[in-house]
């Protein structure tokens, strides 16, 4: 091999080398979880995750569990949304406050002093869905009116739940409220609304990347589906890799959706780094610096 062959297999060597590496290398940097839930001492559960893991034994075991996954994994700000009551865990610095519904609020007074108060920085996760409704309800319009006022970005639930929930606690839950299409009203009446699809619309994914393409202050969170089971991690999968090829990536955004099972989090950040299709800065985007440019921090 002379030597302008040898310097020009050197250079390609090299290449191909940083671009395998953009490819593979997994994100260890600081993350935004923007899918986190909390509980009360009346709705926290032990309960037994589709991977076999028990939820802690406790609400002060599970908060235990919960702040270690958080320290190791670098993550700096969270949306937690207490399911059951009034927000009781205590990390100021780490949490964005969420509010969890499954129906319409009643009192616009005060939601908008939890707002001015700083008890609401999120209106989600709004797990309509469960509680039977779309969110284009009349019932959510004025408290999305007040959010589009105070820049309050809004978290949906898009996709499905657990098996047989409709026999367990939500007897109005049907798969069709899960259709982010369905929101697609909102979006025309509130167009300075910032939105984003709570699981990327699961099963409903291409429709999620559709009202994307649509309505450019639609995000998507990732939540369960990267990590609960195998039918909706293939979707995530699909999801990203579309996302991927339609210059969606920048308005995709990391949530563990962790419920009661902290351990959660790891699988999730796992599967997200596992895929090769994405580089170390899309990684990057969705770890992290999409969430920030989402919530203007």
């Amino acid at each position: 091999m002379n030597k302008l062959n040898l310097i020009i297999y050197l250079v390609l060597l090299s290449f191909f080398s940083e671009n395998l590496k953009a490819q593979s290398e997994k994100y260890t940097g600081p993350i935004v979880d923007m899918h986190m839930h909390d509980y009360t001492e009346m709705s926290y559960a032990v309960r037994t995750a589709p991977d076999g893991t028990q939820s802690p034994s406790s609400l002060i075991e599970y908060h235990k569990a919960l702040l270690e996954e958080i320290n190791k994994f670098k993550i700096k700000r969270a949306v937690v949304s207490t399911i059951g009551g009034e927000d009781i865990f205590k990390a100021d610095d780490l949490i964005i406050r969420g509010y969890y519904t499954s129906k319409p609020p009643t009192d616009t007074l005060d939601f908008i002093e939890k707002i001015e108060s700083g008890a609401i920085e999120v209106f989600g996760e709004i797990g309509a869905i469960y509680g039977g409704y779309y969110l284009s309800d009349p019932g959510f319009d004025p408290f999305l009116k007040i959010c589009e006022r105070y820049s309050i970005p809004v978290g949906v639930h898009t996709s499905g739940s657990a098996m047989d929930i409709t026999y367990q606690c939500c007897p109005n839950f049907r798969l069709k409220y899960g259709d982010p299409y369905t929101i697609e009203d909102v979006l025309a009446k509130y167009p300075k609304l910032k939105i984003y699809l709570m699981h990327a619309g699961g099963s409903f994914y291409e429709h999620a990347l559709r009202l994307m393409t649509q309505y450019s202050q639609v995000y998507a969170d990732l939540g369960v589906i990267l990590w609960v089971d195998e039918q909706p991690m293939d979707y995530a999968e699909a999801f990203l890799s579309k996302a991927k090829k339609y210059n969606l990536i920048d308005r995709v955004l990391y949530g563990s959706d962790q419920m009661v099972w902290p351990h959660a989090i790891g699988k999730s950040i796992e599967t997200l780094n596992s895929y090769d299709f994405l580089t170390y800065d899309d990684k990057r985007k969705i770890f992290y610096s999409n969430a920030n440019n989402f919530l203007n921090r």
